[in-house]
């Protein structure tokens, strides 16, 4: 009798573990179309923290240092270049990079010219997997960004100072953001509200908006598909 009951206990038992494991299985195959969601949804805010940490960096060490400070995004506008034709590289690995920050010295000086000259100090920021620049699903710029040019869906509304879109914007010592022209060098900098803009990324997903105001704050906005609206 005691054998019988160790049996018939014992084939239960691993229905039990069967029937869990299968639960088990089901829970798990639901949970990673979620998990990698909340991953991509993770690397695009980190991008777009990489975009406004490029232009809060570059505005403070352009008011610290009494320098001029731009700041390139390679959106596709200027074929990955600057406003002189120098592609816009790691300084170390020699790769394309989104993001180049570039000190560009004093004001006046015969290499102040917006363009990456050798030696100019430079730091770049690397490209983040899944996201790509501008937006899906919005069907408007970002609060607080007046997209003159009508081109924030491909990822920029930045623009020179003539009204044409560009990928650019320059920090004066004053911390004052400004468009400037691509003439190849000199660069024909704009005067006051000539650098507000935005940039924008997304992930097939989600659209996320980066607005830099004309006088110098950044704020991030999400673009929210249930409501078809962006956050403040």
């Amino acid at each position: 009798m005691r054998d019988e009951r160790g049996r018939s206990q014992a084939g239960f038992t691993t229905i039990e573990l069967i029937v869990v494991a299968a639960i088990l299985g089901l829970l798990a195959a639901m949970a990673v179309p979620s998990w990698r969601a909340i991953q991509a949804n993770n690397r695009l805010r980190e991008a777009a923290g990489d975009v406004g940490d490029a232009l809060q960096v570059a505005r403070a060490r352009a008011i610290a240092s009494g320098r001029n400070f731009v700041v390139y995004f390679n959106t596709g506008i200027n074929a990955g270049q600057d406003v002189c034709g120098n592609d816009l590289l790691d300084p170390v690995s020699g790769n394309p990079v989104p993001i180049l920050i570039l000190d560009d010295g004093q004001p006046g000086g015969a290499n102040t010219n917006c363009c990456i000259d050798a030696g100019e100090p430079v730091q770049t920021l690397p490209a983040a997997t899944g996201v790509q620049w501008g937006v899906d699903f919005a069907g408007a710029a970002a609060p607080g960004d007046a997209d003159p040019a009508a081109n924030f869906a491909n990822g920029t509304s930045f623009v020179s100072p003539g009204g044409a879109p560009t990928e650019w914007v320059m920090f004066r010592p004053d911390g004052i953001p400004v468009g400037f022209t691509d003439a190849g060098g000199p660069c024909a900098p704009g005067g006051i509200g000539s650098g507000g803009g935005a940039i924008y990324v997304n992930n097939d997903s989600r659209d996320v908006g980066v607005v830099l105001s004309p006088l110098g704050g950044v704020k991030v906005h999400e673009f929210e598909r249930a409501g078809g609206t962006w956050t403040n």
